[in-house]
């Protein structure tokens, strides 16, 4: 190896006799390799072993950051390389220099982990280097399982999820998932009981945002391909057309937002956020996705990086983008009182406790992620434009251990336009030490109550697997009702790399809410991981809702049994 090399990756690759007996379960033949000088064996300080790793050699090599083995995205290092020469202005320096979205492009690209010509798709890190599990071949998750359950409907293999309903017939819904092969499609003529398939559209990657026109006439998609691509459905989800290709470099995290107000002066304006190496960058079309202008960068400095955005608007048609940091425990927003033309200073939304991302128990690979999900309420009612956002956050400061980590729903509340916030808590707190709640998605229903879903360990005495629960404000989030369990088989905690993924999905349009989800339940009845997407149903209009309700953050008013 040269000196050049030895210097910078003297922390990445260590000699081979360090790692311990476990992290040797695969072997590393170093005859194989293309440059005597690579310890490749060593390459598994850096990510989880492939044999396409083979193929590299030390100038290869020269383009790894100097802290590549801190970067965390579980992919090998051949990947690490080619997205390094593929996007050279990608940092080199810093906790978070690979987007979130990239196993999932990995998996699309490449299909999975390749050891002796077999695919697999689990790997997890340890002190020593990464561990790939060679039990579970990455194709098995794709076969089907035949069997439905009922009260939830299954839609097919894949995690990280959108569903949005027609806003004009609440009988059409679209929804998106990751994979398998890149984003997949699904539609619904009955309102979410049963779905079919398009596929995945063309050269995609991840991270499904689905949106409507108000007339409900367009249906809109955006996966991570070329960039950003947007895609136009003229007849409810069953084809979809490229409109245009927004951004460029190696974006990630995207999320579309329709101003869907009748009276707003911006009706119809698509929104669309995402981030490039933490920077978070903006743009809109004012003629129904067609065109869409130069993007903008809306982040300042270190202290403002981030991902995780969501936008969301209010009557008039203001317009707030809403971020969480990678570091400081800080969520900002920016405010556009022009249709998204210009935007305001950045003002604090929330003072998280905990920061980008943390371990649990359900989630000690791919990690909590503290994601945003902001909406507005459109009504008339007491609470007419309270801007809401959703956020997963910690109890206490962040541990490296999953064990010593809690992970909280809090909902921040602006009702003067984002120049002051309020916080609730909606779910039980009493049990926070034994309870993790974590993925939410926030929707403002068309009577003014604020609905929360979100993953929730209670039935788990390990807090590994998970149930789908929710929970309804009908006071603007002051208060909350206790939390009713959608889902009727708790998910063990995926034996994966990407576990639950970073979000789920939800929607509400008249009284028909359906959320979407990451399910692992084994529908044959056994134990063996089925990791799916799956929706589920129920009537915003249901009495008696607020019978178990509690105040905000109140360890008295609920005792933490189940509904």
């Amino acid at each position: 190896m040269s000196k050049k090399l030895s210097l910078c990756l003297a922390a990445v690759l260590l000699a081979g006799s360090l790692l311990t007996p476990t992290a040797r379960a695969q072997v590393v033949d170093q005859d194989k390799g293309s440059d005597p000088k690579v310890d490749y064996e060593a390459l598994k300080r850096i990510g989880p072993w492939d044999d396409r790793n083979y193929s590299l050699d030390a100038e290869d090599l020269e383009v790894l950051a100097a802290n590549e083995a801190d970067q965390r995205p579980l992919v090998p290092a051949f990947y690490r390389v080619e997205l390094r020469k593929r996007y050279p202005d990608m940092p080199k320096t810093g906790e978070h220099q690979y987007p979130r979205s990239t196993l999932p492009r990995f998996l699309v690209e490449y299909g999975g982990l390749l050891i002796d010509g077999q695919l697999y798709r689990s790997a997890h890190r340890t002190d020593d280097g990464y561990v790939v599990d060679t039990e579970t071949p990455w194709m098995s998750r794709q076969e089907w399982q035949e069997k439905q359950l009922s009260g939830e409907v299954r839609l097919g293999p894949g995690a990280e999820t959108a569903v949005a309903i027609n806003p004009v017939d609440p009988d059409k819904v679209i929804a998106g998932s990751n994979g398998p092969g890149g984003q997949v499609m699904y539609y619904s003529d009955d309102g979410g009981e049963t779905w079919s398939s398009t596929g995945a559209l063309p050269n995609s990657c991840c991270d499904p945002t689905v949106a409507w026109s108000t007339d409900g006439t367009r249906a809109y998609a955006v996966t991570l391909g070329a960039n950003n691509d947007v895609y136009l459905s003229t007849n409810n989800g069953q084809t979809w057309t490229l409109l245009d290709v927004v951004g460029t470099g190696f974006v990630d995290k995207e999320y579309l937002h329709v101003d869907g107000h009748a009276t707003s002066p911006y009706k119809d304006n698509l929104y669309l956020t995402w981030h490039l190496s933490g920077n978070m960058r903006f743009s809109r079309s004012t003629n129904l996705g067609v065109s869409w202008s130069p993007e903008v960068s809306l982040s300042s400095g270190g202290a403002e990086e981030g991902i995780g955005s969501d936008i969301t608007s209010d009557r008039s048609g203001n317009v707030y983008y809403i971020w969480p940091t990678f570091s400081g425990g800080n969520t900002w927003m920016r405010k556009s009182t022009d249709g998204g033309a210009t935007f305001e200073p950045t003002r604090l939304v929330l003072d998280t406790v905990g920061s980008y991302d943390f371990p649990i128990p359900a989630m000690d690979n791919r990690l909590a992620f503290m994601y945003v999900s902001a909406d507005t309420d459109l009504t008339n009612g007491p609470y007419a434009d309270t801007i809401y956002v959703a956020q997963t956050d910690n109890t206490g400061p962040d541990s490296g251990n999953p064990n010593s980590n809690h992970a909280r729903i809090r909902v921040a509340y602006s009702r003067n336009g984002g120049d002051t916030w309020s916080v609730s808590t909606p779910h039980e707190t009493a049990d926070s030490d034994t309870v993790d709640r974590f993925h939410p998605w926030l929707k403002v229903g068309p009577d003014g109550k604020v609905w929360v879903v979100f993953y929730d360990t209670r039935n788990s005495p390990d807090r590994q697997d998970v149930d789908f629960y929710y929970s309804v404000s009908d006071d603007g989030a002051q208060t909350w009702s206790a939390p009713e369990r959608l889902t009727t088989v708790s998910s063990p905690e995926p034996n994966d790399s990407f576990e639950w993924g970073d979000y789920n999905g939800m929607d509400l349009v008249m009284d028909q809410l359906i959320g979407i989800y990451t399910d692992n339940r084994n529908e044959g009845g056994g134990s063996g991981d089925s990791i799916d997407v799956y929706v589920v149903g129920t009537l915003t209009s249901t009495s008696e809702i607020f019978r178990d309700g509690f105040e905000a953050g109140s360890t008295s008013a609920w005792d933490g049994s189940s509904p």
